[in-house]
């Protein structure tokens, strides 16, 4: 049996339920991994065009890389389809695709 920690009595055995059921909730989690991170880069996506959508307003000229920047936006759902190509945009805190400020440094979240 895998132990389990209860608030009340602390660390016991888990019962075979719980088993099921932790058992059901991991499946249920890998199963729905892919749909998760293509919603957390749409997230990230949109908060970018957001942060510069004050620069393609009409009295405001686009530099070409801020053009560039924000097609290339625009571009993640046809650029990036699989789950690899979604865990590159999206690597975790230890791995060497983010710098020491935790953020991402994928070249394609990079402003100009």
């Amino acid at each position: 049996m895998t132990k389990t920690y209860d608030n009340i009595v602390g660390l016991r055995d888990r019962t075979s339920e719980e088993e099921e059921q932790y058992a059901k909730d991991q499946k249920e989690y890998q199963d729905n991994i892919v749909p998760r991170k293509l919603a957390y880069i749409k997230e990230l996506r949109l908060q970018k065009l957001i942060e510069t959508d004050y620069l393609a307003m009409s009295d405001n000229v686009l530099t070409d890389d801020m053009k560039n920047f924000r097609k290339k936006m625009r571009d993640i759902p046809q650029d990036f389809t699989t789950e690899s190509q979604y865990d590159l945009l999206l690597a975790r805190e230890t791995d060497k695709t983010k710098n020491n400020f935790g953020q991402l440094t994928h070249s394609i979240w990079s402003k100009p």
